[in-house]
């Protein structure tokens, strides 16, 4: 979503379900149709969820679906404020969420399945070791420390994770290798209503 929104898609919507995608398509046509299950995009889809895809979408609204990220989304999105991260805008995400000046902040990690995935608490002890927050609970503090040893080579450290690993068994290594460089975009997502946008 990082990745397209700094291209120019216009605005993404997270959806759980690929049926919950096709509908909104029905009802709405001029959308594109995103998602993956697995890494695997979906068939009759548009596009699935590399982030080379999402380069020349400009203008364009996209209904999106995956694996895990669009569930946490959707989930929650009725809080007050919802900011989408990664490693590749984390100086802008910790940039706005430190300008807010929020007694709390909660990084919300979509995991893979109900399971723990590296990849996530990477980027989120990134994101924790940018903010100024001096009151960190254990898993802030355990995240923190994690980025901090794979800070010095986080390609590799994200080729290792059970995700690097899938992905690079169905040839998109290239996708890991993508999505493993940080702070490469001021881009910062926030939704709005049941959409993501760019935050201006």
């Amino acid at each position: 979503m990082i990745t397209g929104l700094e291209h120019g898609v216009e605005r993404f919507f997270p959806v759980e379900t690929v049926e919950a995608a096709r509908t909104r398509k029905i009802n709405d046509p001029s959308l594109l149709l995103a998602g993956e299950r697995g890494g695997i995009p979906l068939e009759g889809f548009d596009l699935g969820n590399s982030p080379a895809e999402f380069k020349e979408i400009r203008g364009k609204s996209v209904v999106i679906t995956t694996t895990n990220g669009t569930i946490a989304l959707h989930r929650v999105r009725r809080a007050k404020r919802v900011y989408v991260g990664a490693l590749l805008n984390l100086d802008s995400l910790a940039q706005v969420l430190d300008s807010e000046g929020s007694a709390s902040v909660l990084i919300v990690c979509a995991g893979t399945g109900e399971d723990f995935a590296l990849e996530d608490a990477v980027a989120a002890g990134g994101l924790v070791n940018r903010l100024a927050h001096n009151s960190l609970s254990d898993a802030a503090v355990l995240v923190k420390s994690l980025y901090r040893e794979a800070n010095a080579d986080l390609t590799s450290y994200l080729r290792q994770s059970r995700n690097g690993r899938a992905l690079a068994g169905i040839g998109k290594i290239q996708d890991v290798e993508e999505c493993a460089r940080l702070s490469v975009t001021q881009t910062v997502g926030v939704m709005q209503g049941d959409a993501v946008l760019k935050l201006v």
